[in-house]
Parts: structure tokens; C-alpha cells; sequence
């Protein structure tokens, strides 16, 4: 008998296979754990995305206002930097078949005082819970609203980001 075919029949046969038991048990666990993490990584690497890309549109409509462009405007540049900062997004985007990520410029009175006037981009990630930058290998999020109740959005419909920077006085009419 050699040593190894020894040692196995010390062991009782109500203990054969509790190994790979824990083992499964654990390696589910971890998965899960692991997925969870690498989802909501991925929704927050697209989160700080849109908002990097909502401030600098709001730096070049601030450029743009200080110094005016005779071929282009504040709005169109604020946008134009916005595409240039999420460029990769927009080309994951329209490899799925869906259009790029929408900039909303505007030119508003400043909260804090009506005679300012502040540009506001706002960058928005149209439907990111069908689309998600990593697919739901576990459907985490439905497992989630099923327990917790069906008006809790563990993944959010859309993405949204916005950049404001005070312009200057705003113009009277």
C-alpha cells in the first residue's frame, strides 16, 4: 500500500467531498463579491468620465466667452470638448448601435445672483442600465430590486454630469 492510498482511508466517507463543497460555496461567494465590485467600478469610471467631460465643456464656454470666435460659439465649443473628453465612451456607444453622449449647453442667471450669468453643460449617458460599459454577467442589480422592493434602482436609467462656471453680467434685454 503506498502512502497516499493510506492516508485517504483514514479518512471517514461522510468526509469525502467537504472540500469542494467549501470550496464552491466560497468561490460563488467571491464571484459575486468580485462582480458586484468590477459593475459598480465600471458605472463610477463613467461617472467621473461625464463629469470631467461636463467641466471642461464648461472651461471652453468660458474660453469662448472671454474670447469670441467668429467661426463658432461658446455653445457648439463647450460641446466640442465634451466630445473630445469622452470620445472612447461615444465610440463604445456607437459600436452598440446607439447614439453618442448628448451635451446640453445653456446660459442661465447664476444662483446665487440674478445679475451673473453662468454656463451650465450638462453631459447625460442615455440609458446606461440596458447599457451598461460591462454587461451583468449576475443580474445583481434584479436579484437586489426583487428582495429590497421593485422602486429601488440599484443601476441607474441614465447618467448625468454637469459643469457650471460663471460667464460674467448677464445682459439685459
Amino acid at each position: 500500500m503506498t502512502k497516499h492510498a493510506s492516508l485517504i482511508s483514514f479518512v471517514p466517507a461522510a468526509q469525502r467531498g467537504v472540500a469542494a463543497l467549501e470550496f464552491a460555496l466560497v468561490c460563488t461567494l467571491f464571484l459575486l463579491l468580485f462582480f458586484g465590485i468590477a459593475s459598480y467600478g465600471a458605472l463610477m469610471v463613467v461617472q467621473q468620465s461625464l463629469s470631467l467631460a461636463a467641466q471642461e465643456g464648461a472651461r471652453a464656454m468660458l474660453q469662448a466667452s472671454i474670447s469670441p470666435s467668429q467661426s463658432t460659439t461658446p455653445n457648439a465649443m463647450a460641446c466640442q470638448a465634451v466630445a473630445k473628453s469622452v470620445e472612447w465612451l461615444t465610440n463604445f456607444r456607437q459600436g452598440l448601435g446607439l447614439p453618442p453622449i448628448t451635451c446640453t449647453p445653456s446660459v442661465v442667471a447664476c444662483s446665487y445672483s440674478a445679475t451673473l450669468s453662468c454656463g451650465v453643460v450638462e453631459v447625460t449617458y442615455v440609458n446606461y442600465r440596458a447599457f451598461p460599459l460591462i454587461p451583468d454577467l449576475l443580474p445583481v442589480g434584479t436579484w437586489l430590486e426583487a428582495v429590497m422592493g421593485s422602486g429601488v434602482n440599484w443601476i441607474p436609467t441614465n447618467l448625468r454630469a454637469q459643469g457650471i462656471v460663471q460667464i460674467g453680467a448677464q445682459s439685459t434685454g
